[in-house]
């Protein structure tokens, strides 16, 4: 197996708790903590744009669990985890916050970010998110990113973790 095989496979078995841990720690090391936490996206802002994404053909319409449950805020995290673990540029910082939120958490310390706000720092080469003079938000997939299978799966279950599933 190799180590994006062992790393991909960590991810998966990662808490809930543990995966926003990764995740906020995968974004902190890439200096978009701040930017993340300043950002004024409201979650229902988010979910309407990626809503109108989908229905624009952008990207996928979220797929609840065969379950029927919604993506939870760990099930976004790990999708972003795998995400960035594909991308050559991130895949050791990636493997680092994933060893880091396996260790023990008395060291960290938790920042009230929102797991769409996270997301959103991360991709932010890869999809725009902005503001129309009307005040309603727009989301925008750069075409290259459409065939990135983990940033469907990723944009997924984040419009899934919004809607509850719906």
């Amino acid at each position: 197996m190799s180590r994006r095989d062992d790393l991909a496979l960590e991810i998966r078995t990662l808490s809930d708790e543990a995966a926003v841990r990764a995740l906020t720690a995968l974004v902190e090391d890439r200096g978009l903590l701040a930017p993340a936490a300043d950002t004024d996206v409201p979650d229902e802002a988010l979910r309407d744009a990626l809503a109108a994404a989908a229905a624009a053909g952008q990207l996928p319409a979220p797929a609840p669990a065969p379950d029927g449950s919604p993506a939870g805020e760990g099930d976004v995290a790990r999708a972003a985890l795998e995400h960035a673990a594909a991308r050559p540029e991130l895949a050791g910082v990636a493997g680092e916050a994933v060893e880091y939120a396996q260790s023990p958490a008395d060291r960290f310390d938790p920042v009230s970010v929102s797991i769409g706000a996270l997301v959103v720092a991360l991709l932010q080469t890869e999809v725009v998110v902005k503001r129309d003079v009307r005040g309603r938000w727009s989301l925008t997939v750069h075409k290259r990113a459409l065939r990135d299978a983990a940033l469907g799966r990723l944009l997924t279950a984040l419009l899934s973790h919004l809607t509850d599933g719906k």
